[in-house]
C-alpha cells in the first residue's frame, strides 16, 4: 500500500477521532514542560552517515534511528560532468553516495539544503527518474532503477493542466492506469479533501480561479493519488507568499502522519525554518563536486508538529545551526 490507499482508509476515522476528542474537555497537548524536554532529545548524525552506506543488517543505526535491512534510495558512485564553454568540464558528481534509510517503525521526512550549484535538483530528478547520470547505479527498496521507474514529484511551480478542472487533473494519473471512472473520482476527491480544496473540483486549475498556493495543491494531490509510498518535492513552497507557503507545509504534515505504511518524503529547500519544522532528518551538501558535508536529525521526541513547535527554544537552536553550516559552505567556497 501506498500513500493514496492509506489516506483513503484512515480519512473517515482521523475525521470522527477529531470530532471525538473535540468534545474530550481535557487538553490533548501534552504540558508545556513536558514538550520543551521530548524537544531536547536530539543527536547530530556524523556527516558521512549517510553517504556511501551499504544495506543494513539487523538492528543497524542510522544517526540515532534504527533501520530495516533495506534502504529506501541508495545511490551508488554517481557521476556526471559538462562541458564548458572554454572546452573544460564542470564536475557535478564524482563518485558521489547517498543513502536514505529506512527508518524502522515511523516514516522519513528528509530535506535536502546546500548551496545553490551543489546538486541538489539535479539529486532528486535522478531518484525521480526523470534524468540518469552518466554513470552509477540507483536503487529503490534494493531494486536497481530501470527505464520504467518513476516516482512522483512536485515541482517550484505548479504544473496543472490550465484546460484542465480541478477533479480532471488530479484523477488523470488513475485515468492512464485504466482505473474505472467512479474508482478514479472516489479516489481523486479524497485527495483534494486532503490537499485543502473540497468545493473547487469544478474550477478550471488556472488563474484566477484557483491562486498558486491552490494550483500547486492540486499538482501535490494528484502525485498522492498515484499511491507511491514515496513523494519527492523539489522547491515546492518557494514560490508562494508566506500564508500559502506555511499551509501547504501543514498540508505535507497531514500527509505524513496520515499515513499507515513508513512514507518517505525527500523535500529539496531553500529554506531553513522549512527544513526543520518538516524534517527528522536535514541532508546538507556541499559543492565542487557535491558531497555530503552534514547530516542533522531533527528531534522533537513523539508530539505531532504544529506551528506552535516554531515557539520551542529547541526549534530555534535547529536554526541556528543550519544556519551556521551553511555559512561555513559560503566561506569554504570564497
Amino acid at each position: 500500500m501506498g500513500f493514496a490507499e492509506n489516506m483513503l482508509k484512515n480519512l473517515d476515522k482521523r475525521q470522527e477521532a477529531a470530532k471525538q476528542a473535540e468534545r474530550k474537555e481535557a487538553p490533548l497537548s501534552s504540558p508545556e514542560g513536558d514538550t520543551t524536554d521530548l524537544a531536547s532529545k536530539t543527536i547530530e548524525a556524523p556527516s558521512g552517515a549517510v553517504g556511501g552506506a551499504s544495506p543494513s543488517v539487523g538492528k543497524a543505526k542510522d544517526g540515532i534511528y534504527e533501520k530495516e535491512s533495506t534502504d529506501v534510495i541508495r545511490m551508488v558512485d554517481i557521476c556526471q560532468a559538462f562541458d564548458k564553454s572554454d572546452g573544460s568540464k564542470f564536475v557535478l558528481f564524482d563518485h558521489f553516495n547517498l543513502t536514505i534509510s529506512d527508518f524502522k517503525g515511523q516514516g522519513q521526512f528528509i530535506s535536502i539544503m546546500g548551496a545553490s550549484g551543489s546538486g541538489k535538483s539535479q539529486l532528486i530528478k535522478y531518484i525521480a527518474g526523470l534524468t540518469k547520470p552518466q554513470s552509477g547505479k540507483i536503487f529503490m527498496y534494493g531494486k536497481e532503477y530501470d527505464d520504467k521507474t518513476t516516482v512522483p514529484m512536485v515541482f517550484q511551480q505548479p504544473s496543472c493542466y490550465k484546460w484542465k478542472t480541478v477533479l480532471q487533473n488530479v484523477e488523470l494519473p488513475l485515468k492512464l492506469q485504466g482505473v474505472d471512472k467512479e474508482e478514479r473520482e472516489k479516489k481523486a476527491r479524497a485527495m483534494i479533501k486532503l490537499v485543502g480544496l473540497e468545493g473547487q473540483e469544478d474550477k478550471w486549475a488556472r488563474y484566477p480561479d484557483l491562486s498558486g498556493g491552490q494550483r500547486q495543491r492540486v499538482a501535490l494531490a494528484r502525485n498522492l493519488v498515484s499511491n507511491n509510498q514515496i513523494l519527492l518535492l523539489d522547491e515546492c513552497t518557494s514560490a508562494l507568499d508566506i500564508l500559502a507557503k506555511r499551509k501547504m507545509q501543514d498540508i505535507l504534515l497531514d500527509i505524513y502522519y496520515s499515513a499507515e505504511v513508513d512514507p518517505t518524503i525527500i523535500n529539496v529547500t531553500h529554506s531553513i525554518d522549512e527544513a526543520v519544522y518538516l524534517s527528522n532528518r536535514i541532508i546538507i551538501l556541499k559543492p565542487n563536486p557535491c558531497q555530503i558535508y552534514k547530516v542533522i536529525d531533527v528531534d522533537f521526541g513523539n508530539i505531532r508538529r504544529t506551528p506552535d513547535i516554531r515557539e520551542l527554544p529547541k526549534f530555534n537552536e535547529y536554526v541556528k545551526q543550519v544556519e551556521r553550516i551553511m555559512e561555513e559552505i559560503g566561506k569554504s567556497n570564497k
